[in-house]
Protein backbone atom coordinates (compact mmCIF):
# COMPACT_ATOMS: atom_id res chain seq x y z
CA UNK A 1 0.00 0.00 0.00
CA UNK A 2 1.32 3.45 -0.93
CA UNK A 3 2.03 5.95 1.82
CA UNK A 4 1.47 9.70 1.67
CA UNK A 5 4.90 11.30 1.37
CA UNK A 6 3.77 14.74 2.53
CA UNK A 7 2.20 13.29 5.67
CA UNK A 8 5.32 11.26 6.39
CA UNK A 9 7.52 14.36 6.06
CA UNK A 10 5.20 16.46 8.24
CA UNK A 11 5.32 13.74 10.90
CA UNK A 12 9.11 13.65 10.73
CA UNK A 13 9.22 17.43 11.36
CA UNK A 14 6.76 17.13 14.25
CA UNK A 15 8.67 14.25 15.85
CA UNK A 16 11.99 16.07 15.48
CA UNK A 17 10.64 19.11 17.32
CA UNK A 18 8.86 17.09 20.01
CA UNK A 19 11.84 14.85 20.73
CA UNK A 20 14.16 17.78 21.31
CA UNK A 21 14.76 18.80 24.91
CA UNK A 22 15.28 22.45 23.89
CA UNK A 23 13.92 24.99 21.40
CA UNK A 24 15.38 24.41 17.93
CA UNK A 25 15.70 26.57 14.83
CA UNK A 26 14.65 26.08 11.24
CA UNK A 27 18.14 25.19 9.99
CA UNK A 28 18.60 22.45 12.59
CA UNK A 29 15.15 20.99 11.90
CA UNK A 30 15.82 21.09 8.14
CA UNK A 31 19.16 19.32 8.51
CA UNK A 32 17.83 16.83 11.05
CA UNK A 33 14.90 15.75 8.89
CA UNK A 34 16.77 15.88 5.56
CA UNK A 35 14.30 18.38 4.09
CA UNK A 36 15.07 21.70 2.42
CA UNK A 37 14.29 24.85 4.41
CA UNK A 38 11.32 25.94 2.31
CA UNK A 39 9.61 22.56 2.71
CA UNK A 40 10.44 22.41 6.41
CA UNK A 41 9.08 25.92 6.98
CA UNK A 42 5.86 25.06 5.14
CA UNK A 43 5.29 22.05 7.39
CA UNK A 44 6.15 24.07 10.50
CA UNK A 45 3.55 26.70 9.55
CA UNK A 46 0.93 23.99 9.08
CA UNK A 47 1.81 22.35 12.40
CA UNK A 48 1.79 25.73 14.17
CA UNK A 49 -1.69 26.46 12.81
CA UNK A 50 -2.83 23.18 14.35
CA UNK A 51 -1.11 24.15 17.65
CA UNK A 52 1.17 21.11 17.37
CA UNK A 53 4.33 23.23 17.45
CA UNK A 54 4.89 26.76 18.73
CA UNK A 55 7.19 29.39 17.25
CA UNK A 56 8.97 31.46 19.89
CA UNK A 57 8.92 35.03 18.61
CA UNK A 58 12.00 36.14 20.59
CA UNK A 59 14.36 33.26 19.80
CA UNK A 60 12.83 32.38 16.39
CA UNK A 61 12.97 28.75 17.47
CA UNK A 62 10.35 26.01 17.70
CA UNK A 63 9.03 23.90 20.55
CA UNK A 64 6.14 21.46 20.83
CA UNK A 65 2.72 23.09 21.13
CA UNK A 66 -0.16 22.55 23.53
CA UNK A 67 -2.08 20.61 20.87
CA UNK A 68 0.30 17.69 21.32
CA UNK A 69 -1.48 16.81 24.57
CA UNK A 70 -4.59 15.85 22.60
CA UNK A 71 -2.72 12.70 21.59
CA UNK A 72 -2.07 11.71 25.19
CA UNK A 73 -5.25 12.70 27.08
CA UNK A 74 -4.98 9.70 29.41
CA UNK A 75 -1.44 10.74 30.37
CA UNK A 76 -2.34 14.29 31.36
CA UNK A 77 -5.47 13.04 33.15
CA UNK A 78 -3.33 10.61 35.13
CA UNK A 79 -1.05 13.43 36.27
CA UNK A 80 -3.92 15.79 37.09
CA UNK A 81 -6.35 13.39 38.81
CA UNK A 82 -4.87 13.56 42.35
CA UNK A 83 -4.88 17.35 42.18
CA UNK A 84 -8.48 17.44 40.93
CA UNK A 85 -9.45 15.20 43.82
CA UNK A 86 -7.61 17.40 46.30
CA UNK A 87 -9.32 20.53 45.03
CA UNK A 88 -12.69 18.77 45.12
CA UNK A 89 -12.11 17.72 48.74
CA UNK A 90 -11.24 21.28 49.76
CA UNK A 91 -14.03 23.08 47.91
CA UNK A 92 -16.86 20.57 47.40
CA UNK A 93 -17.51 22.08 43.98
CA UNK A 94 -17.29 20.57 40.49
CA UNK A 95 -13.72 20.43 39.18
CA UNK A 96 -12.98 20.21 35.43
CA UNK A 97 -9.87 19.66 33.34
CA UNK A 98 -10.08 21.48 30.00
CA UNK A 99 -7.63 21.27 27.10
CA UNK A 100 -7.36 23.44 23.94
CA UNK A 101 -8.19 21.80 20.63
CA UNK A 102 -7.64 24.26 17.79
CA UNK A 103 -10.42 26.85 17.88
CA UNK A 104 -12.28 24.76 20.46
CA UNK A 105 -11.72 23.71 24.03
CA UNK A 106 -12.81 20.33 25.34
CA UNK A 107 -13.45 18.94 28.81
CA UNK A 108 -11.46 15.72 29.29
CA UNK A 109 -12.06 15.04 32.99
CA UNK A 110 -14.58 16.01 35.67
CA UNK A 111 -14.98 15.38 39.38
CA UNK A 112 -18.26 16.32 41.04
CA UNK A 113 -19.18 16.69 44.73
CA UNK A 114 -21.82 14.55 46.36
CA UNK A 115 -24.00 17.49 47.35
CA UNK A 116 -27.43 17.70 45.76
CA UNK A 117 -27.01 21.21 44.32
CA UNK A 118 -23.99 20.94 42.04
CA UNK A 119 -22.93 21.70 38.48
CA UNK A 120 -22.90 18.74 36.07
CA UNK A 121 -20.14 19.06 33.46
CA UNK A 122 -20.12 16.45 30.66
CA UNK A 123 -16.78 14.99 29.59
CA UNK A 124 -16.14 15.48 25.88
CA UNK A 125 -18.12 18.67 25.54
CA UNK A 126 -16.53 21.13 23.11
CA UNK A 127 -17.02 24.89 23.24
CA UNK A 128 -15.41 27.84 21.42
CA UNK A 129 -11.88 28.57 22.62
CA UNK A 130 -12.79 32.16 23.57
CA UNK A 131 -15.79 31.33 25.79
CA UNK A 132 -15.97 31.08 29.56
CA UNK A 133 -13.35 31.25 32.28
CA UNK A 134 -11.14 28.55 30.75
CA UNK A 135 -11.45 30.32 27.40
CA UNK A 136 -10.03 33.49 28.98
CA UNK A 137 -7.15 31.44 30.36
CA UNK A 138 -6.26 30.01 26.94
CA UNK A 139 -6.77 33.27 25.07
CA UNK A 140 -4.70 35.26 27.57
CA UNK A 141 -1.61 33.24 26.66
CA UNK A 142 -1.92 33.75 22.91
CA UNK A 143 -0.16 36.40 20.84
CA UNK A 144 -1.96 39.60 19.88
CA UNK A 145 -2.15 38.38 16.27
CA UNK A 146 -3.70 35.06 17.30
CA UNK A 147 -6.23 36.80 19.55
CA UNK A 148 -7.19 39.24 16.82
CA UNK A 149 -7.69 36.43 14.29
CA UNK A 150 -9.95 34.43 16.64
CA UNK A 151 -12.00 37.49 17.61
CA UNK A 152 -12.35 38.50 13.99
CA UNK A 153 -13.46 35.04 12.85
CA UNK A 154 -15.78 34.34 15.78
CA UNK A 155 -17.12 37.87 16.31
CA UNK A 156 -17.43 36.74 19.94
CA UNK A 157 -20.63 34.86 19.14
CA UNK A 158 -22.48 34.61 22.49
CA UNK A 159 -23.45 31.35 24.16
CA UNK A 160 -25.85 32.96 26.63
CA UNK A 161 -27.39 36.36 27.27
CA UNK A 162 -24.54 37.04 29.73
CA UNK A 163 -21.72 36.38 27.28
CA UNK A 164 -19.35 39.29 26.68
CA UNK A 165 -19.71 40.62 23.13
CA UNK A 166 -17.78 43.88 23.51
CA UNK A 167 -14.23 43.41 22.15
CA UNK A 168 -12.68 46.14 24.30
CA UNK A 169 -14.13 44.68 27.48
CA UNK A 170 -13.04 41.19 26.44
CA UNK A 171 -9.44 42.34 25.86
CA UNK A 172 -9.45 43.99 29.31
CA UNK A 173 -10.59 40.69 30.82
CA UNK A 174 -7.66 38.92 29.13
CA UNK A 175 -5.27 41.51 30.61
CA UNK A 176 -6.80 40.92 34.03
CA UNK A 177 -6.39 37.15 33.65
CA UNK A 178 -2.70 37.61 32.84
CA UNK A 179 -2.16 39.86 35.86
CA UNK A 180 -4.06 37.79 38.41
CA UNK A 181 -3.29 34.31 37.09
CA UNK A 182 -6.93 33.28 36.90
CA UNK A 183 -10.22 34.09 35.17
CA UNK A 184 -13.72 34.25 36.60
CA UNK A 185 -17.12 34.74 35.06
CA UNK A 186 -20.77 34.06 35.77
CA UNK A 187 -23.35 32.73 33.36
CA UNK A 188 -21.34 32.95 30.14
CA UNK A 189 -21.47 29.23 29.32
CA UNK A 190 -24.45 28.24 31.48
CA UNK A 191 -26.75 30.68 33.25
CA UNK A 192 -26.55 30.80 37.05
CA UNK A 193 -23.17 29.05 36.94
CA UNK A 194 -19.97 30.60 38.27
CA UNK A 195 -16.55 29.43 37.05
CA UNK A 196 -12.96 30.07 38.16
CA UNK A 197 -10.11 28.89 35.91
CA UNK A 198 -6.31 28.89 36.15
CA UNK A 199 -3.73 27.88 33.51
CA UNK A 200 -1.68 24.69 33.65
CA UNK A 201 1.71 25.09 31.95
CA UNK A 202 4.13 22.49 30.67
CA UNK A 203 7.91 22.79 30.88
CA UNK A 204 8.05 24.68 27.58
CA UNK A 205 5.62 27.40 28.60
CA UNK A 206 2.64 26.03 26.68
CA UNK A 207 -0.79 26.36 28.25
CA UNK A 208 -1.36 22.62 28.30
CA UNK A 209 -4.73 22.79 30.06
CA UNK A 210 -6.97 24.80 32.34
CA UNK A 211 -8.11 23.78 35.80
CA UNK A 212 -11.66 24.96 36.39
CA UNK A 213 -13.89 25.13 39.46
CA UNK A 214 -17.60 25.41 38.67
CA UNK A 215 -20.47 25.95 41.07
CA UNK A 216 -23.88 27.57 41.41
CA UNK A 217 -23.66 31.36 41.21
CA UNK A 218 -25.63 31.51 44.44
CA UNK A 219 -22.75 29.78 46.22
CA UNK A 220 -19.69 31.07 44.32
CA UNK A 221 -20.31 34.72 45.15
CA UNK A 222 -17.83 37.61 44.91
CA UNK A 223 -16.93 37.15 48.58
CA UNK A 224 -15.60 33.64 48.01
CA UNK A 225 -14.00 34.14 44.58
CA UNK A 226 -10.76 35.37 46.21
CA UNK A 227 -10.09 32.36 48.45
CA UNK A 228 -11.47 29.91 45.86
CA UNK A 229 -9.21 31.33 43.12
CA UNK A 230 -6.18 30.94 45.39
CA UNK A 231 -6.96 27.25 45.79
CA UNK A 232 -7.47 26.77 42.05
CA UNK A 233 -4.22 28.59 41.24
CA UNK A 234 -2.27 26.57 43.80
CA UNK A 235 -3.54 23.28 42.37
CA UNK A 236 -2.80 24.40 38.80
CA UNK A 237 0.72 25.43 39.83
CA UNK A 238 1.31 22.03 41.44
CA UNK A 239 0.25 20.28 38.22
CA UNK A 240 2.44 22.63 36.17
CA UNK A 241 5.41 21.68 38.32
CA UNK A 242 4.83 18.00 37.59
CA UNK A 243 4.39 18.59 33.85
CA UNK A 244 7.66 20.54 33.79
CA UNK A 245 9.49 17.41 34.90
CA UNK A 246 8.24 15.21 32.05
CA UNK A 247 8.67 15.36 28.30
CA UNK A 248 5.66 13.96 26.49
Amino acid sequence: MKTNRSVERAISVLMYVCQSDRPIGLTEISQGTGLDKATTLRFLHTLANADMVRHEADSKRYVQGAGIYNFWPSEIRKICRPHLQGLLDRTQETICLIVPRGRQRVCIDVMEPGRELRIVAPVGRELPIYAGASGRVFMAQKTDAQIEKILQDSNLAPLTIKSVEDRELYIKQLDEARKTGFAHNVGEVALDTSAIAAPIFDGLGNTAAALVLRGPASRITETVVGPMSSLVKASAAAISKELANIHI
